[in-house]
């Protein structure tokens, strides 16, 4: 009493008429096995019924009657559909109920048959006759069994249909952020690349040991970023060494005006973090906070891990809520990456310091002891 079960593996969709198709995945002996347990327990089902129904009292005696009558039917009306779908592989509605129909006729008298001769019943005056009550009704429950099958398989099919396009627009917003990271970094590197430049030149002449220990930084600072910006995930430790040298470069550049401290456990050095999360954070906070600041300010950087979070807290002492660390280009970007690679689980938000500042927190979903971030 299965329709075959068609399993749909994918959908293929034609732009003229938006028809869908469904595709046969291979006849395997663990779908055969299955739908012949579907067919039995629907038998089990059906022969409690006819029991009930026309029987004064339930013996077991009536019942195994009915349990094999049941059984007959449902498996000469699901094996050739079974066979039949998979071997024909309908793909039109009418070529598929046309099948449907053939299956289940032949198969209820084919079963009707068979079970005549196993079992001298009630339906039948004589042993292997066959009895029209018998027929009508396998023909009828065949029908409202297969077609449950069949709205139960299009459902299955749908859902999976849903699942792979939820999938490919995942895959295509995870693109879509691998190139707004990109361009992101297209727009920082240039600018800072040719300020820095700009203040080793300067140096150069007057302070030639100044101008020498920010051009090694630069170059180490663009080496580690090249490396690591092209990588889906990176160490803690290696996005924290990256910041140093890039805040080790304005320092040199805004002297005493700048001070930082990173207070990060030597335990979570390992976990793995998407890449340019912490440096546009960063960045904000001493473009936007401490650098219009006269007398500068300091840069908090801090990590921790409770339960099974990580997070990450960039803190200023610089111009406070003026500032637009909050609604910038890079910070827009990650909080894009966090949802594509977390969804929910993971957050960016900012918080006032008092008396001046601005505080950016990073929450992000991880196993502890585990050294990959989750999706």
């Amino acid at each position: 009493m299965n329709h075959g079960r068609i399993q749909a593996i994918t959908t293929k969709k034609f732009i003229g008429n938006n028809m869908i198709l469904l595709e046969y995945g291979k006849l395997t002996w663990e779908h055969i096995l299955k739908d012949i347990l579907y067919i039995s327990l629907c038998s089990f089902v059906i022969a409690i019924v006819f029991v009930l129904v026309t029987s004064q009292a339930f013996t077991f005696k009536i019942y195994f009657e009915y349990l094999l009558i049941a059984q007959c039917i449902g498996l000469c009306i699901g094996i050739p559909n079974i066979i039949a779908f998979h071997v024909l592989k309908p793909t039109k509605p009418f070529s598929q109920f046309a099948l449907l129909t053939v299956c289940v006729m032949s198969g209820a008298l084919l079963g009707s048959y068979f079970a005549s001769h196993l079992i001298h019943h009630k339906f039948s005056s004589f042993k292997g006759q066959i009895p029209p009550q018998m027929f009508i009704i396998a023909v009828i429950l065949g029908f409202m069994i297969s077609f449950g099958f069949v709205i139960y398989e299009k459902y299955t099919a749908f859902k999976l249909s849903a699942t792979n396009e939820k999938l490919k627009r995942l895959n295509l917003e995870k693109e879509k952020l691998n190139a707004d990271l990109k361009l992101l970094q297209a727009q920082v590197e240039p600018h800072f690349l040719f300020n820095t430049l700009s203040n080793i030149l300067s140096l150069i002449d007057h302070e030639p040991k100044r101008g020498k220990k920010m051009l090694e930084n630069l170059t180490q600072y663009l080496r580690t970023s090249l490396i690591q910006s092209r990588k889906p995930s990176n160490r803690l430790a290696d996005e924290i060494n990256m910041i140093k040298t890039y805040l080790d470069i304005f320092k040199i550049r805004m002297g005493d005006r700048l001070s930082y401290k990173i207070d990060i456990p030597h335990d979570i050095l390992n976990i793995q973090i998407p890449p340019m999360i912490i440096q546009p954070l960063v960045e904000n906070a001493v473009k936007h906070g401490l650098e219009p600041k006269i007398d500068g300010g300091r840069v908090m950087i801090k990590a921790f891990q409770k339960i099974n979070r990580l997070t990450i807290e960039v803190a200023d002492t610089g111009m406070g809520i003026q500032e637009k660390s909050a609604s910038g280009v890079g910070t827009g970007n990650i909080k894009k990456r966090l949802k594509a690679l977390y969804g929910d689980t993971a957050s960016l938000c900012f918080e006032d310091m008092n008396p001046m500042g601005l505080k950016a927190i990073v929450e992000i979903p991880h196993e502890k002891n585990h050294s990959h971030h989750s999706r």
